[in-house]
């Protein structure tokens, strides 16, 4: 039998469908307003997983320098003192020899502690930093240490990504995605250190034994007000790539007024944009407009309250009512464009967990079927249904449900009409026996006892 759906939503008003849709075509038009230079972006709210903006975000690309982040996770899951002093090996300078690395101006035998190692992989992007940190971790075995971020990848649930080297330096076997880059950041940032070391536009490395203190910039400009076609002030930290084969990228998390966002930009062009002559980045310019467009137009609402009525389905066997109405378990907050009122939102029952019916008594608060939030024709999320009220069973009301309901069925209406002529035919073979048996005759008479007899005479 087909379900009887009888959810109305309360939510929805005449103007709703057409709020809906302009508000989707102005996502659209954002982004196509933008004209963004990156082949693959994610803008992404680090609060609660919405996702603001995505163009090829699932796409396998090589990581560059993003790589180091997993680097420095590695390294901050393994290393309980980042005070202890490190050497830096020959080897791990002289293997990116020709290769035309990003190097920090480490030396071979120079002694840094791990913490300043980290902040010369994250800041200056030095590959011998990775190299050097690598080995430290995996005590030379670099075949472990690129196991480890593989690890990390696999426990994080980034199955699109795959590393086989600490510092991003190209291969064909090592990529990354918007969405697992996102996922890396926001791991890396439960540390402290990463969250600290990122958050600089510039670091003192203190002397060594072989250098003397020095001033190393942040490669991040978004970060670094001296470049202001770039510069965000919003952006909290992040780290940057770059290789022929990559592109430029750039991933950052951005707050403002209570608002966190991750924003993702891959495999972007470098190239006079503007015509000044100058070759622009561009994963910076489309991270920077990205972040500003959504912290003017976008804010955080209730889309659902627990206080509203939003739908009900038939009961059976209820004392008072014939319906059971119902509530959103739970107020859900949800990323809309500033002005959203309620009648731009819409709560969807899941037709196939609605039942047909619910029988009393039912407790308020119990589950009884799952929704889908929706905004613009996309669904932010799912939510359950639960009964709004308590409904008591009442007796009569079984009692006469269950009389409808036997009575209503077919079968018995079949069987109770060949029982009542099976009756029938009964009664008449019963009449026809008692006449058969009486004589043909004989006539009625009064049989009296001698008593009686001597009475009447």
């Amino acid at each position: 039998m087909k379900k009887i759906l009888t959810i109305i939503m309360i939510f929805t008003v005449l103007l709703s469908s057409v709020f809906s849709l302009s508000a989707n075509a102005a996502y659209d038009e954002a982004m196509e307003a933008m004209k963004l230079y990156s082949d693959c972006v994610l803008l992404m709210s680090a609060d609660n997983g919405e996702v603001v903006f995505e163009k090829n975000a699932g796409k396998q690309t090589p990581p560059a320098s993003l790589t180091k982040i997993v680097t420095a996770i590695v390294v901050l899951e393994n290393c309980k003192d980042l005070n202890a002093m490190v050497t830096v090996p020959e080897s791990c300078i002289k293997e990116l020899d020709g290769t035309g690395s990003s190097l920090g101006g480490l030396q071979a035998g120079e002694m840094l502690s791990v913490y300043n190692l980290l902040a010369s992989l994250l800041i200056q992007s030095a590959n011998e930093a990775a190299t050097t940190l690598a080995d430290y971790i995996s005590g030379g075995d670099r075949a472990k240490f690129i196991s480890m971020m593989n690890e990390v990848a696999e426990r994080l649930g980034c199955k699109n990504s795959h590393f086989v080297n600490p510092h991003g330096l190209h291969d064909e076997n090592q990529y990354v995605t918007a969405e697992d880059m996102a996922t890396f950041i926001l791991h890396a940032k439960e540390f402290p250190a990463f969250e600290e070391i990122v958050g600089k536009s510039s670091y003192k490395l203190p002397a060594t034994n072989m250098q003397e203190e020095r001033n190393v910039l942040n490669t991040n400009y978004l970060m670094n007000s001296a470049y202001k076609d770039y510069y965000c002030k919003y952006v909290t930290g992040g780290k940057t790539g770059s290789t022929s084969d990559a592109g430029r990228c750039v991933v950052v998390t951005a707050s403002k007024d209570g608002y966190n966002y991750v924003a993702v930009a891959l495999n972007s062009t470098f190239s006079d944009v503007d015509g000044d002559g100058v070759n622009e980045n561009g994963a910076f310019l489309d991270t920077k407009e990205m972040l500003e467009w959504t912290f003017k137009n976008i804010e955080l609402v209730a889309i659902s309250d627990t206080t509203r009525i939003v739908g009900q389905v038939p009961v059976k066997y209820a004392k008072t009512t014939d319906y059971l109405t119902l509530s959103p378990a739970e107020t859900v907050y949800s990323l809309v464009p500033v002005g959203t009122d309620s009648g731009s939102l819409l709560v969807e029952p899941i037709e196939d967990t609605v039942p047909e019916f619910v029988k009393a008594p039912v407790k308020k608060g119990e589950v009884i079927c799952r929704a889908k939030v929706l905004y613009a024709g996309n669904v932010i999320k799912e939510i359950d249904l639960v009964a709004s009220m308590d409904v008591k069973r009442g007796v009569f009301a079984t009692i006469g449900t269950v009389a409808k309901n036997i009575f209503s069925n077919w079968l018995f209406r079949i069987v109770a009409l060949a029982v009542i002529v099976v009756l029938i035919i009964l009664v008449f073979i019963n009449r026809r026996r008692k006449k058969a048996a009486k004589p043909a005759n004989s006539k009625d008479y009064r049989i009296l006892n001698y008593n009686d007899f001597m009475k009447l005479k």
